[in-house]
């Protein structure tokens, strides 16, 4: 026992403090994201918009994530990580605070789209970031930190805001509540900013790498695996945008749920998904990264079908936590592989395609 406490603590003492910094950052920023991935399709409903306008919705803010991300890598190189972090967590928890405060349609798509895009910064900062920024050998289990915390702060923002909502509901109309809701999480999410400023940048790294440019970026396509990953990643992605975005309007009005168990079921995915994250360093130590991958990933198939088979809240609350658990628990093991195998210059170009 006393020596898991030593280790336990020598693995807290090895994380510097700008990835302490980063993850107090993460903790404000993912509540603010999964309130409003939560409310943003039902809000849209309420507002008598329809389905169709929903779906231009995801679908722009999704073009404008990953247009966004190749500019994306080069700002990275040139402002330095630090920079981009503070950016992307002040425009996206703006767009979001936004996206409450205005009812027209149009404006709402606007501020979605700029907050995608201001989000795919953060995105294509993280995983070069913490490889800058750990060891060796604690690397990997930073990238389950902050993976679980991404998740469990996501899980906080869906509970949390799903729960307030509801309360809102019944004392007025239910525009004007999920509008409250909306603006609070923003608020919320701009306390990620104090704590990313409080990130000492390497300004010899930043010099390092500011003369780095278009041109010496895309020598990534010759590095060995990374054609293949990019192909993985974009099977993996393609079938999870035509799910994963319709989730809580499928639950709401489908499964006929209200607003709080709605937040409470996309929580306990979250939940899934948080302590997944913190087992997979321990399935890639004993069965290697490319098995744990495999497993996770094909393992929640069959959950994700049983999600669409029934009406019963329960057979879906269950389905939907292990699907999500096992699909997204292997996000850490396939970021911090595919940092591993490209230069430093590399990382952020590479982190955008993913």
């Amino acid at each position: 026992m006393h020596s898991f406490t030593r280790r336990r603590r020598r693995h807290k003492t090895a994380i510097n403090q700008n990835a302490k910094n980063y993850l107090h950052a993460l903790v404000f920023f993912y509540i603010a994201l999964g309130s409003i991935n939560m409310l943003q399709g039902v809000y849209i409903k309420e507002l008598k918009i329809g389905e169709d306008f929903l779906g231009l919705l995801i679908s722009t803010k999704t073009l404008a994530i990953a247009l966004a991300a190749f500019p994306c890598a080069i700002i990275v190189n040139k402002i330095g990580k630090k920079r981009s972090i503070v950016t992307s967590m002040f425009l996206v928890t703006i767009c979001i605070i936004l996206q409450g405060v205005f009812t027209n349609k149009w404006l709402i798509l606007i501020f979605s789209v700029l907050q995608g895009a201001s989000n795919a910064l953060l995105a294509v900062t993280e995983a070069p970031f913490l490889m800058e920024n750990s060891k060796n050998e604690l690397r990997i289990k930073l990238f389950s930190f902050a993976y679980a915390v991404n998740n469990f702060s996501v899980m906080i923002g869906y509970y949390m805001f799903g729960s307030i909502t509801e309360a809102l509901t019944k004392k007025m109309n239910i525009v004007s509540a999920y509008r409250i809701s909306i603006i609070t999480s923003g608020f919320v999410g701009l306390i990620s900013v104090i704590f990313a400023l409080m990130i000492k940048e390497n300004t010899e790294k930043v010099e390092a790498l500011r003369h780095v440019g278009i041109k010496e970026s895309i020598t990534v396509f010759n590095e060995k695996g990374v054609k293949e990953f990019l192909i993985f990643n974009f099977i993996i992605g393609f079938g999870a945008g035509l799910v994963v975005p319709y989730f809580n309007v499928y639950l709401k009005y489908k499964i006929n749920i209200n607003t709080n168990q709605m937040g409470i079921i996309m929580s306990l995915s979250q939940l899934g998904m948080g302590f997944g994250g913190l087992i997979t360093p321990i399935l890639a130590k004993k069965y290697g990264k490319v098995k744990t991958i495999n497993f996770c990933q094909a393992s929640s198939i069959p959950f994700l079908l049983m999600i669409a088979a029934p009406s019963c809240i329960t057979v879906v609350a269950v389905a939907f936590f292990m699907r999500s658990a096992l699909m997204n628990m292997a996000g850490p093991v396939i970021n911090n592989m595919s940092m591993e195998i490209v230069k430093s210059e590399q990382r952020p170009l590479l982190s955008s395609l993913m």
